[in-house]
């Protein structure tokens, strides 16, 4: 079973990446995560760490708050 935030946080991760025109391999490369492993966070096969959140967030330049409603 996925867990809906997860879920939400790997569909909204993919659209802010969509809409910043990166790729997998880019944003990967950019981060310095795997993209196979950015893959599965957007599938919501993989909770990502804090770090990986982080590194996320700094290389997509957004904030957490554009990834996951919190609190709804």
């Amino acid at each position: 079973m996925k867990y809906p935030k997860l879920v939400e946080f790997g569909n909204n991760l993919r659209a802010e990446r969509v809409r910043r025109g990166y790729s997998l391999e880019r944003l990967g490369v950019a981060a310095n995560l795997n993209p196979t492993h950015i893959g599965k966070i957007e599938r919501a096969e993989m909770a990502p760490t804090l770090l990986t959140i982080l590194a996320l967030l700094e290389t997509l330049g957004i904030d957490f708050n554009q990834l996951v409603e919190y609190g709804k």
